[in-house]
């Protein structure tokens, strides 16, 4: 499991994990009361404040309470783990090039500013996710972002019809007032481990072998709870 030193505040727990992780087992005291959300490649987030909570249809969840663990599923797309400074709030978006597109950062900016708070109180990280190097998509969906987000064709798609999907979504965090913002540089889909093995589910590179729903990785983060976190992610 990877972790983000600029997520690393004695309140929060959090974690990427890849395709070789037991979440369960690296968080036992969280996983199994952790609240779910079935996600839809859209833009709703969810307000958790309950253990097991059926969040419905969602691709971000926020809570401010502690022993949450707010966990998403990725298989290319950016997973984004986010806290406020003082640790009292956490967040995890799902954001696909479609939930990207549509304004899922956006409305998390909404979100925060609807429940009295100042977006530019948070810090944000991105986990691993498809790279400019292997992302190929279509032209629609690079003109998509340089038209309704005001962006460089160039910065969009460093090369021709490849993505930048963490550069975008960084930007746009950052455009919404999260000015501290950090991402970690594996592309799921290229990436291997010491032994030649995939890190990660690649739903691109898998398409024809891979299970859905089974075949992903998790990335999660929490307020601790002080009872519940193991010695070894304190």
């Amino acid at each position: 499991m990877f972790t983000s030193p600029l997520l690393d505040h004695p309140a929060i727990v959090h974690g990427f994990g890849t395709r070789h992780d037991d979440m369960a087992a690296l968080l036992p005291g969280y996983w199994p009361r952790r609240p779910i959300q079935h996600e839809r490649h859209g833009t709703r987030i969810a307000v958790v404040t309950a253990a097991k909570e059926d969040c419905g249809e969602a691709d971000g969840m926020l809570t401010d309470r502690p022993g949450l663990l707010l966990a998403i599923a990725t298989a290319d797309c950016v997973p984004v783990l986010l806290a406020r400074r003082d640790g009292r709030e956490v967040a995890a978006l799902h954001a696909g090039w479609r939930g990207a597109l549509g304004g899922i950062v956006t409305a998390f900016a909404d979100l925060v500013r609807a429940r009295g708070g100042d977006p530019g109180d948070w810090i944000a990280a991105l986990g691993p996710a498809a790279r400019a190097c292997c992302y190929e998509v279509g032209q629609e969906v690079i003109d998509g972002f340089v038209e309704r987000w005001d962006l460089a064709p160039g910065f969009v798609a460093p090369q021709p019809r490849r993505l930048d999907l963490p550069a975008i979504v960084r930007r746009q965090l950052e455009r919404a007032g999260v000015e501290a913002v950090a991402r970690r540089g594996e592309c799921t889909m290229c990436h291997t481990r010491a032994d030649g093995r995939w890190t990660f589910h690649s739903y691109r590179r898998d398409r024809a072998t891979r299970t859905p729903v089974v075949d992903v990785h998790w990335s999660a983060i929490a307020i601790a709870d002080r009872e519940s976190v193991p010695s070894t992610i304190r």
